[in-house]
């Protein structure tokens, strides 16, 4: 590869860099403004898997988050019991088929919590149906959309079960 090309791979890779970067930034940025208009410290939007309990918290589905939590971890513990492995680093040639069922009934309880929480996100912001599916496929497009955007909390139609 010649100096000049490599030059423009470099260049490119640097700005693809920078863009990321940036975007990243402005998706904090907008969860610390999510979190302040639902009452929360912004601060708490920073802090990884406390900030996810606190958004579950705030659509009124903290209890959900626990029983995710729950599940993971118990899925987790039945797979080394059974394969001697976690599910992440098992030999798929050798699992054992109880551990199959439970991963793939774990995956459909989190799509289905996941489905449940963008709806519940969307209505709690005062959005509808098109925007709670723009949550669950693009998250952190609507996530900037949230918390820059008009959008009001409204508390009592986000806990409202």
């Amino acid at each position: 590869m010649s100096p000049t090309v490599a030059a423009f791979v470099g260049a490119g890779a640097l700005v693809f860099f920078l863009m990321v970067i940036i975007f990243y930034v402005l998706v904090v940025i907008a969860g610390w403004k999510i979190f302040e208009k639902a009452g929360e410290p912004g601060w708490k939007a920073l802090i990884p898997i406390y900030n996810l309990y606190i958004m579950f918290k705030i659509v009124g589905m903290a209890m959900w988050f626990w029983i995710m939590l729950a599940v993971s971890v118990g899925v987790e513990i039945v797979s080394v019991i059974l394969t001697g492995t976690s599910t992440d680093a098992a030999d798929p040639n050798n699992l054992n088929p109880f551990v199959v069922i439970l991963v793939c009934a774990e995956a459909i309880l989190f799509l289905i919590v996941e489905i449940m929480y963008a709806v519940r996100t969307a209505r709690a912001f005062g959005k509808g149906g098109g925007f709670a599916v723009g949550i669950f496929f693009l998250p952190n497009i609507f996530w900037l959309i949230l918390g820059f955007g008009s959008a009001k909390y409204n508390k009592k139609v986000a806990l409202k079960k």
